[in-house]
């Protein structure tokens, strides 16, 4: 009943010259009411290849030039201390496999030529402001299969090398490759497993027969010489202050089990990588915990690799995250700020009277314990006003103590005081910084 309802919107639709005479195609797999369902919107393309109607088939990415801007503060920042940021956005569906669109997804408004320039666009406005990035969909429109599974909207074994093939050719022509030793690795198939695949189940319910499972062939990744390190060995976090060499960042594409997107990278590159992906964690979860983590601080690899998927808006949560980054990233944070504790040792007040910050300088707290699920700033004006900031870590980010709040959004003339508590009462007194740009003597 759906596709006949479908079939009499096309006809009716073209009748009146508002669209091109589409055939909508039958299902394959007895599957009626996806377009409609409320939590996963989807359409059935070619070969049982199926598309998110929400995601897949958007074409107005929000990437503002306010994004770009902070993105490449971020690399900035990184750079200045030492490691070079290396952004994948990784492209829709429908962009990077637009041989399987089913006719009907121009119902929707969807242009491939549209899309595709979007896209592109994002990537020549992060490299003109001197971004470096990598270019997923071309490397995956060369694939010998297909780079993403059907029912699911993760890729396979076969995007993820492609794509890391990328990231590789992007990195081993850069000037910092050569000054990093060298190591081979060796990749070998495990045999064939099924993964799980949230997006196939939901489908599922809307079908008589069976989807496509998540099939994958399977590969570990392992090196093939020893690196002769003295008798301690490989500790990345211990004294032995050895450099990482690429640090892999992102999303479940990259924190996927079966798919050895880590292992592909390591292998093309030469390079040891190691994986601080974060399944479930938004597009902010595992830059935020690693940024603000112990082990970046002390041992800050030479590349970063983060991965991001293209219709994600970083801009979801206000300019808080990015600006969260760029000063765990750098070395700003260096103006201590004079804190007092309350009788409890649940808050710390400070004023910020004495101190000329303004809204592009950062309040940094470090409560020295890994422990603290959110932190509250409250800010007071000078005339009694007081403002409310916010910062929550999700629940699989990682606790490390340590928040960062921009001072920006409040009053003209600034803050005259600040009131900081954490989820929790503080088990030492909290270190409380300014990150700015400004010397102690024009503060």
């Amino acid at each position: 009943m759906k596709q006949r309802n479908l079939k009499l919107a096309c006809i009716a639709l073209s009748a009146f010259g508002m669209m091109p005479n589409i055939a909508v195609a039958e299902s394959m797999f007895g599957c009626a009411g996806l377009e409609t369902d409320t939590e996963l919107p989807a359409l059935e393309g070619k070969d049982g290849v199926f598309f998110r109607i929400k995601t897949d088939l958007r074409m107005n990415h929000p990437f503002s030039d306010q994004n770009v801007e902070f993105i490449s503060e971020l690399s900035q920042a990184l750079a200045e201390n030492g490691t070079t940021l290396i952004f994948v956005p990784i492209p829709t569906k429908s962009v990077t496999m637009p041989d399987y669109l089913p006719e009907e997804a121009a119902l929707y408004g969807f242009d491939l030529g549209i899309a595709t320039a979007v896209h592109d666009d994002i990537l020549d406005r992060l490299n003109a402001a001197g971004v470096i990035t990598v270019d997923a969909r071309e490397a995956m429109m060369d694939a010998e299969e297909i780079p993403f599974f059907k029912a699911d909207f993760h890729w396979s074994h076969i995007g993820a090398r492609h794509t890391a093939e990328a990231i590789a050719e992007k990195i081993k022509g850069l000037p910092e490759y050569a000054d990093l030793e060298h190591t081979p690795f060796e990749t070998v198939e495990e045999g064939i497993e099924i993964s799980f695949s949230g997006m196939r189940r939901d489908l599922q319910e809307h079908c008589v027969k069976t989807l496509p499972e998540a099939e994958i062939m399977t590969y570990s990744t392992t090196q093939t010489e020893d690196i002769d390190l003295g008798d301690g060995g490989l500790d990345l976090f211990g004294e032995d202050d050895l450099t990482v060499p690429i640090a892999l960042l992102g999303t479940s594409f990259s924190d996927s089990p079966v798919n050895n997107f880590p292992g592909f990278i390591a292998q093309y590159t030469e390079l040891e990588v190691v994986n601080y992906a974060l399944t479930g964690g938004n597009q902010y979860g595992a830059m935020t915990s690693y940024l603000t983590s112990t082990e970046f601080q002390e041992t800050r690899p030479r590349f970063l690799v983060w991965e991001n998927p293209v219709y994600t808006n970083l801009a979801q949560y206000g300019d808080q995250p990015m600006r969260e980054l760029i000063a765990a990233a750098g070395q700003t944070c260096t103006l201590p700020l004079e804190a007092q504790a309350n009788e409890a040792n649940t808050v710390v007040t400070v004023d910020l009277t004495d101190y000329d910050l303004g809204p592009e300088d950062t309040i940094f707290i470090d409560i020295h314990q890994l422990a603290g699920t959110s932190a509250n700033f409250l800010f007071q004006s000078h005339d009694g006003l007081t403002r409310s900031k916010f910062i929550e870590r999700g629940e699989r980010q990682s606790r490390t103590g340590r928040f960062y709040m921009p001072l920006s959004g409040l009053w003209a003339d600034g803050a005259a005081s600040v009131d900081i508590s954490t989820s929790g009462p503080f088990t030492s007194q909290p270190s409380v910084f300014a990150c700015t740009t400004q010397t102690k003597e024009e503060i």
